[in-house]
């Protein structure tokens, strides 16, 4: 082995084990697993290897989010002076990644302003902890809604990442173990939140870095899967999380950001967790800038997600107006948007020979996703979506729009001049 060689398996070596620590573990984030398995068990974060939630469920997400509407503190709707509340639900990273992503939510100037934002989450409340409904956790919650000016009857979301501390049994027990005491965690919140309508739900960051034994690898990639096989069990009709009808026993449960990649390996949107982005003192709670990186996936989450953002934003940063028309075209296509240039509004056309999940984007140079216009299931035929900027928050210069359906991906610019 030549001594170039060598120095540059050295630098690997360095870069991966930093004071008895690893930068990577080679595990693969469940969003770029896919269909992939890890010890005989599928990724993605839906059924069959997908990322995307399925159409059936996805449409009563909006259904759901479509009878958020501000309410009184007994829990009657009132739009002059009503509110709802966003609460978040765990331990002590999840309160203060939560608490940061509160302090920029607040003040954002598109911010419903009938939303109220609530940290419930508290350090040290477990999974197994909080799946008893008469821990003294749920009491603070009482009590930091009071603070709050609200009442748990206003409670209508609620963001969950919960873990539990020092886990040894070997995968799947683990997991499996917090997956039902998730079970009883979303119970209890309907109990105790009857008009919460919908849960985000995230699993851990990455725990390569962390020199205790609270939550490290693999047990922080692998609680992914609790919150996957959560997820999975409503979808395919657990009578425990039933969230229709009569006596729904749990709201509708969805995946928030799923915050885990491989450390200094970039995910394929280009998620990392450098070491900075933990505390010094145990590697697993985030330090300011790891809560500054949740809180910004939260907060686009929140500002994009079909389920989130008409609820989340009093006027949402876009807004589009869809037709279908009569007609089955025999290939995939997407045209270039007219007029273009454009202000304040542009149409997209795009075609589908055979039915699709259908997502279309828009971003800006950098990169960055600006808006989501379409992502549901679409039937054979051709569209217009109208993209109308309605607040002024973005400014003059080039844009891209992308789809992609089934196998088809394409993608045209576009430019926005004020």
């Amino acid at each position: 082995m030549t001594k170039k060689i060598k120095s540059c398996c050295l630098i690997i070596l360095i870069s991966i084990t930093i004071y008895g620590q690893r930068s990577s573990t080679g595990l693969i984030p469940l969003n770029d697993l896919g269909s992939g398995l890890y010890k005989n068990f599928q990724g993605g974060l839906y059924l069959n290897g997908s990322n995307l939630r399925p159409a059936k469920h996805d449409f009563l997400g909006i259904e759901l989010s479509k009878q958020i509407k501000p309410i009184d503190k007994n829990g009657n709707v009132d739009t002059l002076l009503g509110k709802y509340v966003l609460l978040s639900i765990g331990m002590s990273n999840t309160t203060q990644e939560f608490s940061y992503f509160k302090t920029i939510a607040d003040t954002y100037k598109t911010k419903n302003p009938n939303l109220i934002i609530v940290d419930g989450a508290q350090g040290g409340q477990t999974a197994a902890i909080i799946s008893n409904p008469n821990a003294n956790f749920w009491t603070v919650i009482e009590q930091r809604l009071a603070q709050a000016g609200t009442t748990s009857k206003q409670v209508t979301v609620c963001w969950l990442k919960e873990a539990d501390a020092n886990p040894t049994q070997a995968f799947p027990v683990h997991a499996n173990i917090l997956t039902n005491e998730l079970i009883a965690i979303v119970n209890n919140i309907k109990i105790k939140f009857p008009n919460c309508l919908l849960v985000y739900c995230s699993s851990r960051t990455y725990g390569g870095y962390a020199t205790t034994s609270l939550n490290p690898e693999p047990f922080a990639y692998e609680s992914g899967f609790s919150v996957k096989w959560l997820i999975e069990k409503q979808i395919t009709g657990d009578t425990e999380l039933v969230f229709t009808g009569n006596n729904p026993k749990a709201p509708w449960l969805s995946w928030g950001p799923y915050l885990w990649a491989d450390g200094i390996i970039p995910r394929s949107d280009g998620l990392v967790w450098l070491q900075t982005d933990f505390r010094s003192d145990d590697g697993t709670h985030p330090s300011t800038n790891g809560q500054k990186k949740v809180a910004e996936l939260l907060l686009n989450f929140f500002k994009t997600d079909v389920t989130a953002k008409n609820w989340f934003l009093k006027n949402p940063i876009t807004s589009y107006q869809q037709t279908e028309i009569n007609t089955v075209p025999d290939n995939y296509q997407l045209y270039q948007n007219y007029p273009n240039p454009f202000n304040p509004s542009t149409t997209i056309v795009y075609q589908l020979p055979s039915s699709s999940w259908v997502t279309l984007k828009v971003f800006d140079m950098l990169g960055r996703e600006v808006t989501t216009l379409v992502n549901e299931y679409k039937q054979a035929g051709r569209y217009n979506c109208e993209w109308r900027i309605d607040n002024g928050e973005l400014s003059s210069g080039v844009y891209f729009y992308t789809i992609k359906a089934g196998n088809f991906f394409k993608s045209e610019k576009m430019i926005l001049i004020k």
